[in-house]
C-alpha cells in the first residue's frame, strides 16, 4: 500500500474525528454528521447520495458487477462526557462514547485512499455510513432501501473499536460473533401494608428479590455452560418508606444470547420462570421483552480470507485471531444475514486509556485509525 499517502490521510481523519466528535448526535437523528460525511465525499469526488433522511450510501469503482459493502455507523450515546480533551463533546450528555466517530472518520480515511486507487478497483465498492446502530437500529432500514441491491453486495465488513486490544492491532473472530440483545421490563404487583403487619400483605420486594436471584438458573442451570448467556438486572424500584411494604416494583434488564436457535426457547423459559416465581410468593408479575438485534453471525470463509489478507497488508503481528465472541451486540447482524459478512476489533488501547467503551471518560487512541482505514482499504482493493 501507498504509506505516503497514508501519512496525508491520517491527520486528516484525526480531524474529521474530532470535528464528529464535538457535535454527537443520537439515533436516527444525525443530519451534522450525515452532512459532514457528504462534504467530505464530495471534496474527494466520490458519488454518494441519502437513504432513510440521514444515511449515506457512497459508491467507489466500477458501476457494473457485485459489490463488497464497507460499513461504519455515526452514532453517540446519552452520556455526559468527562475526558476533558480539547475537543469533547460539546453537546450535554451526549458523547461518543462507543467509538463511532472513529468508525466513520476510518471508512472516510478509506475513501480517500480509495479514491486515488479507484482506476485499480476490480468490483464496486459500497460505503454504507450508517445511523442508529444504538437504537432504534438503522440497518434494517437502510437494507429495506435497497443498500445491499445497486449494485447487489456479495460480500460486508465492519469495524469496531475494541478496548481490550492494543492499538495497531485488527481482531477476528468467525461464527457466532456477538449477542442478541433482549431488553426487559418485569412489574411485580403485591398487596401493601403496615412494616409491622407483613403477614397480611403481598410484599412485592420480596417477590422481585427472588426474581432476580432465581433467574440465574438459567444460566447456571439450564443452560449450556460451553454456551454463553447473560441475564442482568440493571435497575429496580419500588417501595415508599422504611415501615410501609411495597405493593409494586418495576425491574429491568437484559438478555444476551449467542445462538440463534435459542433465542426463543430462553426467552420464553424466562418469561414463565418469572411468573411462577412471582406466584410462589402469591404476587402477580408482568413481563414486557423487547427483542433485539439478531446474533450477528460472521461467515467462516469470508473472515479467513480477510484474516489472510490482513496479515499480509498490516503484518502477522498485527492480526488477532479472537478466543472468544462479544456479548455486546450489533445490528450489522441483519447484513449479515443476507451476505457473507465479518466484523473487525480494531484495538484502541494507549498510554492514555482510562476506561472501556460507553464510559464517561473512554479516549482511544487516533493512532488506531490508520489501522482501521488501512483494512477498509484493503479489503475493497484485494477481495
Amino acid at each position: 500500500m501507498d504509506q505516503t499517502l497514508w501519512q496525508e490521510i491520517q491527520p486528516w481523519m484525526v480531524n474529521i474525528r474530532r470535528q464528529i466528535h464535538q457535535y454527537p448526535e443520537l439515533g436516527l437523528d444525525t443530519p451534522k454528521t450525515a452532512a459532514l460525511i457528504e462534504e467530505a465525499l464530495d471534496k474527494l469526488g466520490v458519488r454518494h447520495n441519502r437513504v432513510i433522511e440521514t444515511g449515506v450510501v457512497a459508491h467507489l469503482g466500477p458501476s457494473e458487477g457485485e459489490a463488497g459493502l464497507l460499513r461504519a455507523d455515526m452514532d453517540g450515546l446519552p452520556v455526559m462526557e468527562q475526558t476533558n480533551l480539547p475537543f469533547s463533546s460539546g453537546v450535554p450528555n451526549r458523547m461518543h462514547a462507543c467509538g463511532h466517530d472513529a468508525h466513520t472518520a476510518m471508512l472516510l480515511g478509506a475513501a480517500y485512499y480509495l479514491s486515488r486507487y479507484e482506476s485499480e478497483l476490480t468490483h464496486p465498492v459500497t460505503l454504507m455510513f450508517q445511523p442508529g446502530e444504538e437504537g432504534p437500529g438503522g440497518a434494517l432500514p437502510m437494507i429495506e432501501s435497497g443498500v445491499l441491491a445497486n449494485p447487489p453486495v456479495k460480500c460486508a465488513l465492519m469495524t469496531h473499536v475494541d478496548s481490550d486490544l492494543p492499538w495497531g492491532t485488527i481482531g477476528v473472530f468467525s461464527g457466532a460473533a456477538m449477542a442478541s440483545p433482549n431488553d426487559f421490563t418485569i412489574q411485580v404487583y403485591g398487596r401493601g401494608g403496615h412494616g409491622a403487619h407483613p403477614n397480611v400483605t403481598i410484599d412485592a420486594i420480596v417477590a422481585a428479590s427472588a426474581i432476580v436471584q432465581g433467574c440465574q438458573i438459567l444460566v447456571s442451570r439450564e443452560q449450556d455452560p460451553t454456551e454463553p448467556l447473560v441475564v442482568t438486572f440493571g435497575t429496580i424500584h419500588g417501595g415508599y418508606r422504611e415501615n410501609v411494604i411495597a405493593d409494586y416494583v418495576e425491574l429491568t434488564g437484559t438478555i444476551r444470547i449467542l445462538s440463534p436457535n435459542k433465542v426463543e426457547p430462553i426467552l420464553e423459559r424466562f418469561a414463565t420462570l418469572v411468573d411462577q416465581m412471582a406466584r410462589s410468593y402469591r404476587a402477580r408479575a408482568e413481563v414486557t421483552i423487547n427483542r433485539g438485534y439478531p446474533p450477528l453471525l460472521a461467515d467462516v470463509q469470508w473472515t479467513n480470507q480477510v484474516e489472510t489478507l490482513l496479515r499480509r497488508e498490516l503484518g502477522s503481528e498485527a492480526v488477532l485471531r479472537l478466543s472468544a465472541p462479544s456479548m455486546g451486540a450489533e445490528d450489522f447482524a441483519y447484513i449479515a444475514q443476507k451476505v457473507p459478512a465479518t466484523n473487525l476489533h480494531v484495538g484502541v488501547v494507549g498510554p492514555d486509556f482510562v476506561t472501556g467503551i460507553h464510559s464517561s471518560q473512554f479516549n482511544l487512541d487516533e493512532r488506531a485509525l490508520l489501522t482501521g482505514a488501512k483494512a477498509y482499504a484493503a479489503v475493497a482493493l484485494y477481495l
